[in-house]
């Protein structure tokens, strides 16, 4: 990919979400997970505002990132898909047998006049 958007100095793995790493998540493919790996903590950080872009693709970055409109820069068009899959994977539907007796009370301190 040709952009002029630093790279990270350390690979991101997104462990503290995808407990497997991003490349075994299922929301990315090859590249998408590679690019992140790479440019992840640097997009984490312009978007988060804990770094000021140097550069023209880092500013634009930031502005489509920020915009409700959607992303025609690629890395922007990545990071959006990368916070859906984040609040995606925070989803969890757990199906657990409970009894009547559990959730109702027997005793109700209601009066009624």
């Amino acid at each position: 990919m040709n952009t002029t958007i630093r790279k990270g100095k350390v690979p991101f793995y997104g462990d503290h979400v995808f407990t497997h790493g991003i490349s075994r998540s299922g929301f990315f493919n090859k590249r998408e997970s590679e690019e992140l790996l790479m440019y992840g903590h640097t997009l984490s950080a312009l978007a988060n505002g804990t770094l000021t872009p140097e550069n023209a693709d880092e500013q634009l970055f930031i502005d489509q990132i920020s915009s409700s409109e959607p992303a025609t820069f690629y890395l922007a068009t990545l990071w959006k898909k990368y916070l859906a899959s984040v609040m995606k994977s925070k989803m969890h539907h757990g199906f657990a047998k409970s009894s009547a007796r559990s959730t109702f009370s027997q005793n109700n301190d209601l009066e009624f006049a």
